[in-house]
């Protein structure tokens, strides 16, 4: 059960944001892209809420505002995602975002004051090598690529913030408490973005079809989580997403996935590897 949902969550992932990458491609603005998907999130998290009929939950101001800070963190850092998502090739703004476990473990040592360990210090070198990897390709788009991976890394720090908050306060109050407050955020501050105009027809499908499914699949996880416990088994087979996004771009993507896959996949791989060692370290 455990290992189902979370490589069906990874596979998931992957096919939602080939959804929403069509959809950019199609004539959607990236604005209206962050937007439904966003409202998507935050309505698939709203039944997390009924975890508290079976785990203990316990409110309390401090994780309140925790969580208040983390849907800040995940509003900003769902706008870079989208922005690198629509700078490059699925099978290269996808895997950067895994960076994110990487970036948690050296956060742990920077505010922390965690041991270095050669588990980290290989995550280290082998995610510096799948990112030069990871931008193979043309060379009259390198520009979109360089500002795809800036994107991205803006995204996995905003996001490993979201994830130390979420480790340091939701034990304490509870998933069914911590998650849904910080949604709700998420989606009180989407009107921040302003309007956008309609998505073409063409797009409009591929548009809701991505953010139903990248809403579905996020709270997925958290609640394997919170009602398995297997933080560590779950989120390495949730890391497979990064070969699952190049698998699929090269499959149904638009871009030059097919022309570069042997480069990405290996670039893929080696993120995987440097996610594993972030996390059994």
């Amino acid at each position: 059960m455990i290992a189902f949902g979370a490589l069906g969550a990874a596979l998931l992932y992957a096919l939602g944001y080939l959804e929403l990458k069509a959809s950019i491609h199609h004539g959607a603005t990236s604005k209206r892209v962050t937007i439904f998907s966003n409202y998507a999130m935050a309505a698939w998290s709203m039944p997390l809420a009924f975890l508290a009929f079976i785990l203990p939950t316990h409110p309390n101001w401090p994780a309140a505002f925790a969580a208040i800070g983390a849907g800040a963190c995940l509003f900003i850092g769902r706008i870079c995602t989208v922005k690198a998502l629509a700078k490059a090739d699925l099978s290269i703004s996808a895997p950067l975002l895994g960076m994110k476990t990487v970036l948690v473990a050296l956060f742990s040592i920077l505010l922390l004051h965690a041991p270095v360990g050669w588990h980290l210090m290989s995550a280290a070198v082998l995610t510096v090598a799948a990112l030069t990897l990871l931008q193979i390709g043309p060379d009259h788009n390198k520009h979109h690529r360089r500002a795809a991976v800036g994107w991205a890394m803006g995204a996995s720090i905003l996001f490993a913030l979201v994830d130390v908050l979420t480790q340091g306060y939701a034990r304490t109050s509870g998933v069914a408490f911590f998650q849904p407050v910080m949604f709700v955020v998420l989606a009180a501050m989407t009107p921040l973005l302003g309007s956008t105009p309609p998505a073409p027809a063409v797009a409009k499908k591929r548009l809701l079809i991505g953010s139903a499914v990248i809403g579905f699949q996020a709270p997925l996880v958290i609640m394997l989580i919170g009602l398995f416990g297997q933080a560590t088994l779950i989120n390495i087979l949730y890391a497979t997403r990064t070969i699952w996004s190049v698998a699929v771009d090269a499959w149904k993507g638009e871009g030059n996935a097919r022309e570069y896959w042997v480069e990405r996949l290996s670039g893929a791989v080696l993120l995987l590897a440097a996610i594993v060692l972030a996390i059994l370290k």
